[in-house]
């Protein structure tokens, strides 16, 4: 994998609709929660939200519960659980047959319905060691309605007929955390591992033939480690450290002959933003090369990491508080991948290329506490 970095590769996600007309939409919510006590050791957290959403002439209605517990097992255990529904009035829409960041964000309409979720919780806590605190908690999350570019549209250019070239399935999200946290002393932080998995499902068989596949943001395994240490009272300094595995991205994987129908069909060949087609013979356009993807999200990304630093220098003053503050992000400059394509190296062989967005930044920041 060769690297690249881009300076201009930042762009305004924010979504113009069919030919720049406007969309116009119409929210109204409430919101209701109390909290109850039943004895000594268990605590419940009651909410209602209620939302309407009218667009188009459409209107959505939603209702949506949640329930958090909190019971006190022991002096040092406490197990909490909890549910929630919630309801998502835009969508974010992933441009997945190329490995770009060409992310939307794109409002409900007559046709697309809202995005739907049941998220679940449990979890474990344990203080019996002074000054530290252990924790493991895991978590479910079922999604309907959520939003894809069909296998093989042409999105670029224009947004008009967005509706026609998206399709709506199911997703999942799952995983369980693992933490450690230091919170008295001079020195303190804390060190975290979750394990987690996210994929989607179209059951109409426009994506990825109906079968299950990892989200774009499907990430197995991750670390943060954060330190603070107070020098005195008036230097600090912290530092993190991160760690992911990478998420997915759909590219070619190898190239095959086709012979491509009349009516212009696929084949079950994943046809990007230049169709990934280039016909063999000029009086046969029929018969060509075509990138062939096997499935919807193939390649994972490399694993990313970085350390970021800042220390900060405290003064007091006769009306407040001033702070000067150093950091570095990335601070070892790793290079890692925002996205990736295929391309060629000087040889003409194939390669996956990466571009890499955010390398080291320092930053110096002033703030007046009074």
């Amino acid at each position: 994998i060769s690297d690249k970095v881009d300076s201009e590769a930042f762009r305004d996600t924010t979504y113009h609709s069919m030919n720049n007309s406007r969309i116009y939409a119409h929210e109204v919510s409430a919101y209701a929660e109390d909290n109850l006590k039943i004895g000594t050791r268990l605590r419940l957290n009651l909410g209602l939200h209620f939302s309407l959403f009218q667009v188009q002439k459409q209107s959505y209605f939603s209702l949506q519960p949640r329930v958090s517990t909190r019971y006190q097992l022991s002096k040092d255990v406490i197990l909490k659980a909890s549910y929630t529904k919630m309801s998502q009035y835009v969508h974010l829409l992933s441009s997945m047959p190329i490995a770009m960041p060409t992310d939307l964000w794109v409002p409900v309409t007559k046709k697309i319905k809202p995005m739907r979720s049941h998220q679940y919780s449990l979890g474990g806590y344990y203080t019996g060691i002074k000054g530290w605190e252990f924790s493991v908690e895991g978590y479910y999350k079922d999604m309907y309605n959520v939003l894809e570019y069909k296998d093989g549209v042409s999105f670029f250019g224009s947004s008009t007929g967005w509706e026609s070239k998206v399709e709506m399935g199911k997703g999942r999200s799952m995983g369980i955390e693992f933490m450690a946290q230091k919170t008295l002393g001079k020195t303190t932080g804390w060190l975290s591992y979750t394990l987690s998995k996210s994929d989607r499902k179209f059951a109409k068989g426009a994506i990825n033939n109906g079968e299950r596949f990892p989200y774009k943001y499907d990430r197995r395994h991750i670390i943060n480690l954060t330190l603070n240490h107070k020098f005195s009272e008036r230097i600090d300094i912290g530092a993190s450290w991160v760690f992911y595995t990478g998420g997915t991205s759909t590219i070619p994987e190898e190239k095959t002959t086709i012979i491509r129908p009349g009516n212009g069909a696929n084949n079950g060949f994943i046809l990007g933003f230049d169709n990934y087609y280039n016909p063999i013979y000029n009086n046969s356009p029929n018969v060509g090369e075509a990138n062939y993807i096997e499935h919807r999200n193939n390649y994972r990304l490399p694993a990313s990491h970085r350390l970021n630093i800042g220390i900060n220098f405290n003064k007091k003053t006769k009306h407040g508080m001033r702070i000067w503050n150093i950091s570095l992000y990335n601070a070892y400059n790793s290079m890692n991948p925002a996205w990736v394509f295929r391309s060629h190296n000087d040889d003409g062989k194939s390669v996956i290329k990466k571009y890499t967005l955010l390398p080291c930044i320092p930053s110096f920041t002033y703030t007046y506490k009074f």
